[in-house]
């Protein structure tokens, strides 16, 4: 296994203060520690004598592997792109309603998607969860194919004795009561694109010249899997212009239809007139989320569970001590499988030959390697000596062109306020009982 050495200049840790306290992150392996006044003192006036302590403190424990490693796992989960239109027509999309510009004219065949799958089965680690994920467009254009991948992935597993769950990115407008008893049958991550509220989706993600409005025929067609999911686990996904933050107003809006998790993403990459954020935009967007976020810090505190799921993982990122040079499973254990059968790294890529690793047949194991090896964070330069650097992770590889100091300066700012929030989060919250693990990630220096 190759490897990228961090830089000599690289931050160790990063210390922070909250209502509780003084407290330090060391940045390998995003350990966090409580300070006592001296200890926080000397962090803050005469760090060089810590040095070592900090060494000691970053080295990998246990079942950790050095940040310096390139890692080449087995392929572990791909997403089929099965669709090559939409009946939406968000001006914002990366995929240009499936058809990514041209460079995917038709949708996936069954023969196309079989191979994918026989594939993934043959090369994956056995004793792990296999993920065959459903892209488009909107999948649901061609769910005849999603109903028979299904079956037929899920037979395959049977009999290998594999545990194949699947996924889907969906607007939830087409879903009929097939589809929806399918996703009920089987281990299913749904995530619903949904901006919310009515006006908003409608204005966001209008319908291609077609009647129900978006909103309406999402809500129609999805509210019924909400209240029955069966295996299923739902999530609501809303895309954020630099037209219109209100996060608050949209949890709220998402939430009254059901979704127990509710996502947030900023729009990066996009033409002009679909509101990609500016650099001014970043701090606007920082208070909304992190005021929407106390919201829900409010509501853990009152015995009821978090639904913004930017806070839920940033909470569970920090107490379970996770850190990686890589902010996905990119090329690594994740591929997106374009109709043709070619295997890009990830799904916003398909047709960019900067992306493509081989096909049905196989992969290019050289390609893969420079690929991984370029995107090491340890390989960005302005990523390399940031204190953020395993818990942010560079960020999306599609949109690191657009990194600027305000979007890095936004993550940083989240990160801080998250990590405020664990150390005030009372230590009763982290019995084990709900969504963490009962180890606490969280020690006291004195």
């Amino acid at each position: 296994m190759t490897s990228i050495a961090c830089d000599p200049v690289a931050p160790r840790w990063h210390r922070f203060s909250s209502a509780v306290g003084e407290h330090v992150l060391i940045v390998p392996h995003s350990r966090v520690f409580d300070l006592s006044d001296d200890l926080a003192s000397r962090f803050d006036l005469r760090p060089d004598e810590l040095d070592a302590l900090c060494v000691t403190l970053a080295r990998p424990t246990g079942g950790e592997v050095s940040l310096d490693e390139i890692p080449e796992p087995k392929p572990q989960s791909i997403s089929l792109n099965v669709s090559s239109s939409c009946n939406l027509t968000c001006r914002y999309c990366y995929a240009a309603r499936g058809s990514f510009e041209g460079r995917q004219s038709s949708a996936m065949s069954w023969s196309t998607a079989k191979a994918a799958i026989d594939r993934l089965l043959e090369q994956a680690a056995p004793e792990r969860p296999i993920t065959i994920g459903f892209l488009g467009g909107e999948p649901f254009v061609n769910r005849s194919l999603i109903h028979r991948c299904v079956d037929y992935a899920a037979n395959q597993g049977a009999c290998r004795a594999l545990d194949v769950r699947f996924s889907v990115t969906t607007n939830g407008t087409l879903l009929d009561a097939s589809d929806r008893e399918l996703l009920r049958s089987h281990r299913f991550a749904v995530t619903v694109s949904l901006d919310g509220d009515s006006e908003l989706q409608d204005r966001q993600r209008p319908s291609a010249g077609i009647r129900p409005a978006s909103w309406s025929a999402a809500v129609e067609h999805v509210v019924e899997l909400l209240a029955e999911p069966g295996r299923a686990h739902l999530s609501a996904r809303a895309t954020v212009t630099r037209f219109a933050f209100q996060v608050g107003e949209r949890l709220e809006a998402l939430a009254s239809l059901g979704f127990s998790e509710i996502g947030f993403s900023p729009l990066r990459v996009a033409p002009a007139d679909a509101g990609p954020f500016e650099d001014s935009d970043w701090p606007l967007y920082l208070v909304s989320l992190t005021d929407a976020a106390r919201s829900e810090t409010k509501r853990l505190r009152r015995g009821e569970p978090i639904r913004l799921s930017n806070l839920l993982i940033a909470l569970r990122q920090i107490h379970a001590g996770a850190s990686s040079p890589y902010p996905c499973g990119a090329g690594g254990g994740y591929f997106s499988v374009a109709a043709d059968g070619r295997w890009y790294a990830c799904h916003r890529a398909i047709g960019d030959p900067a992306y493509e690793l081989g096909n049905n047949a196989g992969l290019d194991a050289e390609l893969r390697r420079d690929f991984v090896a370029a995107r090491h964070v340890h390989a960005q330069t302005s990523c390399r000596v940031c204190w953020a650097r395993y818990l942010c992770s560079g960020g999306c590889h599609q949109e690191a062109r657009t990194r600027t100091t305000a979007s890095c300066d936004f993550i940083r700012g989240w990160l801080e306020f998250a990590l405020e929030t664990y150390c005030e989060l009372e230590p009763e919250f982290w019995s084990g009982d709900g969504p963490w693990p009962a180890a606490r990630n969280r020690g006291a220096l004195a």
